[in-house]
């Protein structure tokens, strides 16, 4: 068997050569077209949900009053800023206490060590206040630093508002503190409103509801959140416990986990609601009353079977103990004699009675110091939205809910009596508007529940779509009126209610920068109303 040949060997490779290269690794190709279109859908869903969209349009809206508005010109803004800084630095116990009476009206001031600059805050609007001057005539915050006792009619209000407020005072230098007090403000109020949103919108036909919701920040409302006033979380307290107790009451088919995050919703909203001014127990249980009589025993018994409604039952609990005890706690700090020991009952009544108008146009608005009326197309605006509603409401609801709407109307005028027969010879007569907010803010989110409940399905497609980003629309409207009325208010003074010149005074940035944000805030709002509508009415 002949051997096998050898092989012949490779040749060398050359001295110095350069070795072969190694192969690249394929460039990865790029995307299709669709990967990337998915990935925009995605992005544009999580941009679009609604309550992401009402939270950045009612922080937008809240911060064009805080900054068009001159500092310390809404309600008794001095004493709350001063509160808020207080409590902030955990100030609870206060160093001093005098009782004032003026125009009929009794006030308890109650004083704590602070900044001495502080005490100038009253001054930045006083020259103005009630005398319809332009507000350039407004001091400038003052800049003593050294510690002095600084009094606010605040003292006895219940910290929970003005604890996270008063925080950017802490650290914000000069008048920058007290426009971060304003912006804390404006979040944690817009923050509460787009949680009642985001309840609202779990709605199967979320148009209806949503409404409900934005239909609560009156120009008032959003005026409140946006400067520092605890009636603003008030009144958006009330809203997130309104939308969440009534979204329990009234969803008898609830998608997974839609009971947990509405017993949330009512947690915060009832407890912060609690803890707020002296009539906060009351309005928080009164959303729970409501609760208990539109679902009936059964659905209520059904609702206690989950942890997440027992939970929110011990929360709800502990706030208004909480609450009880601050007010209990509070009634120490401000106790005096009856100083209007004339004042009757009747008589009392009567002339509560009788301003009973007054305060319905104040829940929609009398801003500033109740010294800058809106424009009359504002007013008659938000009232055909509202009248809208109501009568909606009245028109679908059952017997136990309609009882439960005119509970509420009428409560918009008994209650103002009540507590003024009640309190009047200590206090005198000093009801506001705003001080309602949290009771008549509920009529809206029941409205535009009841209308996603009873007729949803069976309205027309065009309907179901047009009338919600309309009404919003009519409200969009009414709002910048009310802004423009208060821009030209303080830019030259209240007897040109129309022209845009002298230009006397403008905020910080200029005027152009909040109409451009106040604007862009309201297009917002729009939006969170009308988007996925189509996906919603076809489920």
């Amino acid at each position: 068997m002949p051997l096998p040949l050898p092989l012949p060997e490779p040749p060398a490779a050359p001295a110095f050569a350069t070795p072969p290269e190694s192969p690249k690794s394929p460039e990865p190709p790029p995307p299709p077209k669709h990967r990337l279109a998915a990935v925009g859908r995605r992005t544009a869903s999580v941009l679009g949900r609604p309550w992401l969209l009402a939270l950045v349009g009612f922080f937008l809206v809240a911060m064009g009053w805080a900054f068009a508005s001159p500092m310390s010109t809404s309600p008794d803004e001095p004493s709350h800023m001063i509160k808020a800084a207080a409590t902030a630095r955990g100030e609870f116990v206060n160093s001093s206490s005098r009782h004032e009476i003026t125009n009929g009206f009794e006030k308890t001031w109650l004083g704590y060590p602070l900044p001495a600059k502080y005490k100038t805050i009253d001054a930045m609007s006083s020259c103005f206040r009630f005398q319809l001057l332009s507000a350039a005539c407004g001091k400038k915050f003052g800049t003593d630093n050294s510690t002095a006792i600084v009094e606010t009619s605040a003292g006895n209000y219940n910290p929970a508002y003005y604890f996270p407020v008063g925080l950017p005072s802490l650290w914000l230098p000069g008048v920058s503190a007290l426009y971060g007090m304003r912006l804390a403000s404006a979040l944690l109020n817009s923050a509460l409103l787009a949680a009642a949103v985001g309840i609202a919108a779990g709605w199967r036909r979320p148009g209806w509801p949503i409404l409900g919701v934005v239909a609560c920040g009156t120009p008032m409302a959003l005026f409140l959140s946006g400067t520092v006033n605890s009636n603003g979380m008030e009144a958006t307290a009330a809203v997130l416990a309104w939308t969440a107790a009534m979204s329990l009451a009234l969803d008898d088919d609830p998608k997974p986990g839609q009971v947990t995050r509405r017993a949330i919703g009512l947690a915060i909203g009832g407890a912060l609601l609690a803890n707020t001014r002296s009539l906060g127990i009351a309005f928080s249980a009164s959303v729970l009353i409501a609760l208990v009589i539109i679902a009936g025993p059964r659905k209520v018994a059904w609702l206690a079977r989950f942890r997440a409604v027992q939970v929110m039952a011990v929360v709800l609990i502990l706030g208004g103990v909480a609450a009880f005890l601050w007010n209990r706690y509070s009634d120490t700090l401000t106790t005096s004699n009856l100083s209007f020991p004339t004042l009757t009952p009747g008589a009392v009544a009567i002339e509560v009675f009788w301003n009973s108008g007054n305060y319905i146009s104040q829940v929609v608005g009398n801003l500033g110091w109740l010294d800058v009326a809106l424009p009359p197309g504002t007013s008659i605006a938000w009232y055909a939205v509202a009248g809208l509603l109501i009568l909606c409401a009245f028109g679908v609801g059952r017997w136990r809910e309609a009882a439960v709407v005119a509970a509420l109307v009428v409560g918009t005028v008994a209650i103002p009596i009540i507590a003024q027969v009640l309190e009047a010879k200590r206090f005198g007569i000093g009801w506001q508007g705003r001080y309602i907010l949290a009771w008549v803010l509920g009529l809206p989110v029941l409205a535009g529940l009841l209308m996603a409940r009873r007729v949803g399905k069976d309205l027309p497609g065009a309907l179901e779509r047009r009338v919600p980003i309309a009404a919003t629309i009519v409200l969009g409207l009414a709002g910048l009126g009310a802004f423009y009325w208060s821009m030209t208010r303080y830019m030259h003074g209240g007897f040109k209610k129309y022209g845009i010149s002298p230009v006397l005074w403008s905020p910080p940035g200029g005027w152009i920068v909040w109409w451009v944000v106040y604007s862009a805030g309201l297009v917002v709002l729009v939006a969170a109303v009308a988007v996925r509508r189509r996906q919603d009415i076809l489920r």
